[in-house]
C-alpha cells in the first residue's frame, strides 16, 4: 500500500473535503478520488460518507484512522533516520512552548550537542495542548511543559519550579488596577491563582497566550505583566524590567514528559536522561 494513499486519507479526514485535500496535497481531485477508491477496495469498506455538503468518516473510517496515522508517522520517522549521515545514531524530537525554549530548553540542547555529536535534533515549538496531542500520537519523543497530562505509559519528571513575578517597564508601587497591565495566560493553574489574588471584575485590555510575544509587546508600549523571575537576570532585560514590590508571586512547576514505550531504545532513553541531567 502506497504511503501517498494513506496521506491522502488522513488529509481528507483532517479537512473534510476531497477538493481541499487535493489543493493541500498538490494533486488533482481525480487523483484524490482514485486513491480513496483504491484504499476502500483493498479494505473492503467505505471510509467516507457525504453529510450536508461535508465529508465525514464512516465507522470503518474512524476505526482505520489510528492505524493509518501510525503507519505514516513511522514511515516519516524511518525516512528521517535512514537519511542521516553516517555515524549518527538517530533523531531526537523534543518539544516545548516558546517561553520554555527561550531560556531553558535551547541551552539544554546546545549543551548536549557539545558532549554528544551522534544524535540529531528535531525541535518542535507549539502550545501545550498541541504538544500533548503530538506526544500522544508518537510524533515527538519528549515534551517540556508546565501542566502535563498523566497517562499510564508516560513518564513524567519535575525539572524545576519557577516563580512568576509582576514586573513593570517603569518602577512603581503596587496598585489595585493598572490600565496598561498585560495579561499572559500561563495555563489553568495560573488562572486560578491569579483570580484568587486579583478577584476584580476589570478585564485586562491586552492578553497574550504566548509570553515571548507578550514581552516584546510590553517592551515596545510599556506596562506591567507577570513574567518568570529568571528572565529578569538575563542581560537583555536587567535595566528594562522592574519587579513591583509586595505583588503576589505565583509558582509553577516545569516537567519533562515522554512515552515510555517510544523511549525504550537505549540511545533514545540515554539521550533524554543526558539532556536533562543536572549532575
Amino acid at each position: 500500500m502506497q504511503i501517498a494513499v494513506l496521506e491522502t486519507f488522513l488529509k481528507i479526514a483532517e479537512v473534510g473535503s476531497f477538493s481541499r485535500a487535493s489543493q493541500l496535497l498538490f494533486v488533482s481531485q481525480p487523483t484524490v478520488t482514485a486513491r480513496i477508491q483504491s484504499l476502500e477496495g483493498n479494505l473492503g469498506q467505505k471510509l467516507f460518507r457525504r453529510m450536508n455538503n461535508a465529508i465525514e468518516l464512516t465507522h470503518a473510517g474512524n476505526a482505520f484512522l489510528p492505524y493509518a496515522q501510525t503507519v505514516v508517522r513511522n514511515w516519516r520517522k524511518a525516512r528521517q533516520e535512514i537519511a542521516l549521515p553516517q555515524g549518527f545514531t538517530g533523531i531526537l524530537t523534543i518539544a516545548s512552548p516558546p517561553c520554555l525554549w527561550y531560556d531553558y530548553l535551547l541551552g539544554r540542547m546546545t549543551g548536549f550537542q557539545r558532549k554528544v555529536s551522534t544524535v540529531a535534533f528535531n525541535a518542535v515549538i507549539g502550545d501545550s495542548r498541541t504538544l500533548i496531542e503530538k506526544l500522544d500520537a508518537g510524533e515527538i519523543d519528549v515534551a517540556v511543559l508546565h501542566e502535563p497530562e498523566i497517562k499510564t505509559d508516560w513518564s513524567t519528571r519535575k525539572l524545576f519550579s519557577e516563580e512568576l513575578v509582576l514586573v513593570s517597564t517603569t518602577p512603581r508601587e503596587l496598585v489595585r488596577w493598572d490600565p496598561r497591565y498585560v495579561y499572559i495566560d500561563w495555563g489553568n493553574g495560573y488562572r486560578e491563582q491569579h483570580f484568587r489574588a486579583y478577584p476584580v471584575d476589570d478585564t485586562p485590555l491586552v492578553s497574550f497566550s504566548d509570553a515571548r510575544i507578550a514581552l516584546d509587546y510590553l517592551l515596545d508600549v510599556g506596562g506591567s505583566a507577570y513574567l518568570p523571575r529568571r528572565w529578569l537576570s538575563m542581560p537583555a532585560y536587567q535595566n528594562l524590567l522592574s519587579p513591583i514590590p509586595d505583588a503576589p508571586v505565583f509558582e509553577r512547576d516545569v516537567f519533562m514528559v515522554y512515552d515510555t514505550r517510544l523511549a525504550s531504545e537505549g540511545w533514545r532513553r540515554d539521550a533524554i536522561e543526558m539532556l536533562f541531567d543536572d549532575g
